[in-house]
């Protein structure tokens, strides 16, 4: 488990260009799930990870809480998804891209996910919101996960230190 103090949503967009530069070393990780309250950083931090993604600057990114599925033509394509509108019943375009190796699903208030949906490999990433920071608790189920989760923090540490000297 890895926890990371972000201070403002800049921070939490490098966050998410930093984990898309990682991704590519973890082919077995084709998900992520963010949990947390509204505001928290959530759709920020999916819309930055797309558009850090090679085919990203053609995505137009954005919450998929009316639509409930965006797919974006990055590489891998990613979809992204929202259970907020539908905390019973997951979308039949989720539940297929959670099933396809050939996606990065990345789900909004994933804990409305049945247990029984989840991949064998997933990014865990929890926000909670402070006064003027958010907390993101990362965990790995699995042994890519794990291994991105380590890489993950290493790398996080250094480059947030540089980027709050920097500011």
């Amino acid at each position: 488990m890895l926890e990371i103090r972000l201070d403002s949503f800049e921070e939490t967009r490098r966050l998410a260009r930093l984990l898309a530069g990682l991704l590519p070393r973890h082919p077995q990780l084709r998900a992520i799930l963010l949990r947390g309250p509204l505001g928290s950083g959530k759709t920020t931090f999916a819309c930055a990870l797309a558009n850090a993604l090679p085919g990203g600057d053609a995505a137009e990114t954005g919450s998929p809480s009316f639509t409930l599925c965006n797919r974006y033509p990055t590489t891998p394509t990613m979809m992204h998804a929202d259970m907020y509108r539908c905390p019973d019943f997951p979308p039949d375009d989720l539940l297929e891209a959670l099933q396809d190796p050939d996606t990065l699903t990345v789900l909004e208030w994933a804990e409305f996910l049945p247990v029984e949906e989840l991949p064998e490999e997933f990014l865990d990433i929890s926000f909670a919101s402070c006064e003027n920071t958010r907390l993101l608790t990362v965990t790995g189920s699995g042994r890519d996960a794990e291994s991105l989760t380590r890489e993950f923090g290493e790398t996080a540490f250094g480059k947030l230190s540089e980027i709050r000297r920097q500011e």
